[in-house]
């Protein structure tokens, strides 16, 4: 048996185990199929988790996703924490606008330091 063999059920049931940005880091871009299924999932859930998210993929995900379902985030989470430095200073370069967060109900920032002068 091979993973695109599994029901969409069962897909949207592992969905369930994996953060977003690992969601579209491992499934994303394999067929029209997966994608609809991640873009359902998002839809349904639409929480981003990007504390644990490296730079890469953060940049990616802002790129490349974010986007194009900027509309159906449900909540959103950044760290500056040591293993993801500057990540809230790299998210709000992007000139994302809040206004377009329409759905966005909770934002949790972590790990942020004022900078003496």
């Amino acid at each position: 048996m091979n993973l695109e063999s599994l029901c969409n059920e069962l897909l949207l049931d592992v969905y369930m185990f994996l953060s977003t940005v690992h969601l579209f880091r491992a499934f994303r871009g394999l067929d029209a199929r997966f994608n609809t299924l991640i873009f359902n999932h998002v839809r349904t859930y639409g929480h981003f988790e990007f504390r644990s998210a490296s730079k890469q993929d953060c940049d990616i995900i802002y790129q490349q996703h974010l986007p194009t379902i900027i509309d159906q985030i449900i909540s959103l989470r950044l760290s500056n924490d040591d293993n993801t430095p500057q990540q809230i200073e790299r998210f709000l370069s992007r000139d994302f606008i809040f206004c377009h967060f329409i759905q966005l109900q909770s934002l949790s920032l972590f790990s942020m330091y004022s900078q003496k002068q």
